[in-house]
């Protein structure tokens, strides 16, 4: 993967996972891994308060020079979202009505019911 694509991907990583609510969400594997990413980013491309106000493009161009700048800084944000990709993604808890599209590797099937029966 090339650096820009790299840098792009670790960016979206972070704020799709901060305003999916995956770094306080519900399963504490992907607080793991998000706080992993959480502390690569601190560690290397900015500080906290900074990380807490940034856009995507912003944090995108900071990721990159710190690839550009670091190889060993590769290999280790490949792996961390290598990782986030592998965890199970929470959609949400339950629904009302209407489909239901469950994926995953171990998902529930049917004999879910929401209404105490």
């Amino acid at each position: 993967m090339d650096l820009a694509t790299l840098a792009d991907a670790a960016a979206t990583a972070y704020v799709t996972g901060v305003a999916g609510h995956a770094a306080a969400g519900t399963d504490s594997t992907i607080r793991a891994r998000f706080a992993q990413l959480r502390s690569y980013l601190v560690s290397r491309a900015m500080s906290e308060e900074d990380l807490e106000t940034v856009d995507q493009a912003t944090l995108s161009s900071r990721i990159l020079r710190v690839l550009e700048g670091d190889s060993n800084s590769v290999s280790e944000l490949e792996e961390i979202l290598e990782r986030i990709s592998d965890s199970p993604k929470i959609e949400g808890a339950g629904t009302v009505y209407g489909d239901v599209i469950l994926r995953g590797k171990y998902v529930a099937g049917r004999d879910i019911r929401f209404d105490g029966r």
